[in-house]
């Protein structure tokens, strides 16, 4: 049918010819370009439209692989197909769907209005409070949906995360605003500087966010698997490193999405004339594309399913052995987005 082939993306065409499998994903995590071509792949817009029979269907496949019960004419292909819908759609940790607005899926549409709002508005007091604002709201709710499924937290803390990255960001934004037009700055260096302050205020804000966010995993630690699936404890260690990765995510991700776009209209200027009435449509194109790119190379920087050797974890994980009595050498834990 029409729906399914539009609703359906098939980003997956290179996947038929590899055997499929449900203990790893199907590109290599353990460099950096097959991570990113498993998140571009789960970062597909077009997610956001999978139905709840798509999805159905999709679990089906996945449960009936695991138990042998495949109807036989079901491909390989097919088996990839839905095993990355549900990677785009589902929590890694519950397997219950993320709310469609807060699925990775989601975060390329979600921050283009939002980079645009920050890098085209007149930088008035307003603009500036305004965006930062919409920024750091949508980060929380973000965060805490794709927050690893250990993780709770009261209504009053999540107050307290979500208004102190509020002040954090506009601080920051205001406050180096300020500073710019006080200094003694040619005007070249002046509107440099100028462009660096929505990052600076985007990624000292996100890394508090996603601190505060999920500070309740570095009190209480996060479930660790060995080779097998099989949870062998809570570790405070392992989620000090997830929280850690996760956090120099969130700083780097703003980097191509607001430095980038001012240094390539830059050079379009120097190779072309755009006119005047087509530079919004062609600026606010540059912005997607580099809202685009930006994300899954960013959450590229580290695995989903993250690993760590047991002599880097607290005592108790240290004579682990497995199903075979062989002794476990690391453990795997979700590091969250």
């Amino acid at each position: 049918p029409i729906c399914q082939r539009v609703c359906e993306p098939d980003i997956t065409k290179t996947m038929g010819d590899v055997p499929f499998t449900l203990d790893k994903p199907h590109f290599d995590q353990g460099n950096w370009l097959g991570r990113y071509r498993h998140f571009f792949a789960i970062t597909n817009p077009l997610y956001l439209f999978t139905s709840q029979d798509q999805l159905a269907s999709a679990k089906a496949k996945l449960d009936g692989f695991k138990a042998g019960t495949l109807a036989p004419k079901t491909t390989n292909k097919e088996l990839w197909d839905a095993r990355t819908l549900c990677d785009a759609v589902l929590h890694p940790d519950t397997k219950m769907p993320v709310p469609a607005m807060f699925r990775v899926c989601a975060f390329v549409p979600a921050n283009i209005p939002i980079a645009g709002g920050m890098l085209m508005s007149p930088p008035t007091m307003f603009n500036i409070v305004f965006w930062q604002w919409v920024n750091q709201s949508y980060n929380a709710g973000f965060n805490y949906c794709n927050r690893n499924a250990s993780s709770s937290m009261d209504n009053t803390k999540l107050a307290q995360v979500y208004f102190g990255a509020i002040t954090v960001s506009v601080g920051t934004a205001v406050g180096l605003g300020q500073a710019l037009k006080a200094a003694p700055l040619s005007a070249a260096m002046a509107a440099f500087l100028g462009r660096v302050v929505p990052f600076s205020a985007v990624a000292t804000s996100n890394v508090f966010n996603v601190s505060m966010m999920r500070s309740g995993e570095l009190t209480s630690g996060i479930p660790v698997k060995d080779a097998d699936g099989n949870v062998r404890g809570i570790s405070k260690e392992a989620a000090k490193s997830a929280v850690t990765q996760a956090a120099i995510t969130r700083a780097v991700m703003p980097a191509p999405v607001l430095l980038l776009p001012p240094v390539v209209m830059q050079a379009l200027d120097r190779v072309v004339r755009i006119p005047v009435r087509a530079r919004g449509s062609v600026e606010f194109a540059v912005i997607i594309g580099c809202v685009a790119g930006a994300l899954p190379a960013a959450i590229a920087l580290f695995p989903q399913e993250a690993s760590i050797p047991v002599d880097k974890l607290e005592p108790e994980f240290r004579n682990l052995t497995t199903n075979d009595n062989a002794p476990v050498r690391e453990v795997t834990f979700n590091k969250g987005v």
